[in-house]
């Protein structure tokens, strides 16, 4: 079929159904061939702002785009209804005042989602995002560590600062950034999500407090690589008992916890339904403890690697898991000694999935021996994943189970549920 030969009455039928794979499958989405000519068939899609014509602030570098004329008329047609803007390359030369003449004149009234790449780069296109109306969800990304951007990265948070209408804010920052700059969390009543990489936690937990409407907190003590000097001590994690409606929680870089510092977390208010503990350097066997009275627990994650510096459960602190009897999935990298440490969990007979990783690659036998042991142990369990530095990744079924095969290494990001 000639996709070209369908009239704009017909692809607007048939736009909604299509998501952004479907349009690079089919080679349509911007396809200069069609000049840029039919917005309103990708509308419904994100919008890479800095790949639009009629914001670069170098038109003339490019013969393609020099051979349009943007009336305000043609950018409404692009703009209209966009919820969602990405700025991804660190090279765009962005034009502000095209830029403010578009949000000043309510042209991006309808963005509720903005995600932006090496942020540094383009600090003066997020001063306009206090003026978004709408702007419900935030994320900056912003690589590579040096000490030559901090004040440009401190200028983009002072003007998050001014976002308080904002219910989800994800910040992901290489260079790490002192703690105090996150005093604006304290003005930021509406958020319900925040996720923050490369800020000094030791001293920004405290502004956490307040924020009584979140139900998703994912922190980053420092970066991925690095925690800064000071740790997170047990007071900090105080910060966090006010947070009734937090139901998932994911802990990075806090080394040395103990039962007292996630004590908090356990307390009778606590609705914590998903927590994650990864890359937390010399935990206290007593962290179980706490975990143990999470009594809401369905996810349970344990996400180290090798790089780390730890030891692995002993059996009393595993059997205290046991009181988590809706647990739905479990993981446990490098913590058990081997697979016959399984057996110390009884109590998990909701457990469904289940991804372990051990120091040494499992062979064949001991492989089936892991999955029998799991079998066993765990009556309602339907899904096992095995990871390691040297597998080959794949997947199979073994005795009703389906089991998986995955690679891992620190600081991976990856798919546990």
């Amino acid at each position: 079929m000639n996709l070209s030969l369908l009239s704009t009455d017909q692809w607007t039928s048939i736009i909604p159904y299509l998501g952004a794979d479907d349009f690079k499958a089919l080679r349509i989405a911007g396809n200069k061939s069609m000049g840029l000519s039919q917005p309103n068939l990708t509308r419904h899609l994100q919008l890479r702002i800095d790949r639009v014509p009629f914001l670069s602030a170098n038109d003339n570098d490019n013969a393609y785009h020099h051979n349009f004329h943007f009336s305000e008329t043609y950018i409404r047609q692009w703009l209209d209804d966009r919820t969602r803007l990405v700025i991804n390359d660190a090279d765009a030369k962005l034009c502000p005042k095209r830029m403010g003449y578009l949000v000043m004149n309510g042209m991006l009234n309808s963005v509720t989602e903005v995600m932006v790449h090496d942020c540094h780069h383009h600090g003066a296109i997020i001063e306009l995002f206090p003026y978004l109306p709408n702007l419900k969800s935030l994320e900056l990304v912003d690589q590579g560590d040096a000490r030559r951007k901090i004040d440009a990265l401190d200028n983009i948070i002072a003007n998050v600062a001014r976002m308080q209408s904002l219910t989800t804010l994800d910040i992901e920052f290489d260079t790490v950034i002192h703690g105090n700059r996150l005093s604006f969390l304290e003005e930021m009543q509406t958020l319900q999500h925040l996720r923050l990489v490369g800020f000094d936690l030791s001293e920004g937990i405290r502004y956490m407090q307040s924020l009584t409407n979140l139900e998703t907190l994912r922190l980053c003590h420092g970066n991925f690589y690095s925690s800064p000097n000071e740790d997170v001590n047990e007071k900090g994690l105080n910060n966090l008992i006010g947070l009734t409606k937090l139901r998932r929680l994911q802990l990075e870089g806090f080394d040395c916890l103990s039962c007292v510092g996630l004590a908090p977390l356990s307390s009778p208010g606590s609705n914590i339904q998903d927590f994650v503990l990864k890359h937390c350097q010399e935990p206290s066997d007593e962290c179980l403890a706490s975990i143990g009275r999470m009594g809401n627990l369905n996810s349970l994650h344990f996400v180290f690697s090798l790089c780390d510096d730890f030891d692995t459960f002993d059996s009393d602190s595993l059997r205290r898991l046991n009181t988590l009897s809706a647990l739905k999935r479990l993981t446990l990298f490098y913590v058990l000694e081997d697979a016959c440490d399984l057996r110390l969990l009884p109590g998990l007979t909701d457990l469904e999935t289940l991804n372990v990783a051990f120091e040494e690659t499992l062979d064949i036998e001991e492989t089936e021996d892991l999955l029998t042991t799991a079998m066993q142990t765990f009556p309602s369990l339907q899904k096992v994943r095995i990871f390691s530095e040297e597998c080959m990744e794949c997947t199979f079924q073994y005795g009703g189970l389906d089991v998986e095969y995955a690679t891992f290494f620190f600081g991976d990001l990856v798919y546990l549920d």
